[in-house]
């Protein structure tokens, strides 16, 4: 995927997100479709975060990557309860550091992504 694909993608997901904040939180199925919307996310994160894994850091597709999981986990932050935002924040901004690491922490990013799904 190219650095332009990438951009719209996470530009797609945003939008796809507020759509159905949007649209369905009225709703009676606003559990159920939030539940299924925060999935989405988390996997979107889990394979970004692979991605990054996989490929050798500082590149322009790398960083775009990164900017991409940032905004990911923003747009994640967002959908989860008020109370539960601020953990996911803390959360992120800890899977962010071990991924930037020159060395990523796998340990770590695998504890902090299970701790993201703890966030549902």
């Amino acid at each position: 995927m190219d650095l332009g694909t990438r951009a719209n993608w996470v530009e797609d997901i945003g939008e796809r997100f507020s759509t159905v904040m949007a649209v369905f939180l009225p709703g009676g199925q606003t559990k159920k479709r939030e539940r299924a919307t925060r999935q989405c996310a988390d996997q979107s994160i889990r394979r970004l975060t692979e991605d990054l894994l996989n490929n050798p850091q500082r590149d322009m597709q790398w960083q775009a990557d990164f900017r991409s999981l940032q905004a990911l986990l923003h747009l994640y932050s967002a959908l989860v309860a008020d109370e539960l935002g601020e953990a996911v924040d803390a959360i992120a901004g800890k899977l962010l550091t071990a991924i930037e690491r020159p060395v990523p922490d796998r340990q770590v990013i695998a504890q902090q992504l299970g701790a993201l799904v703890d966030c549902r």
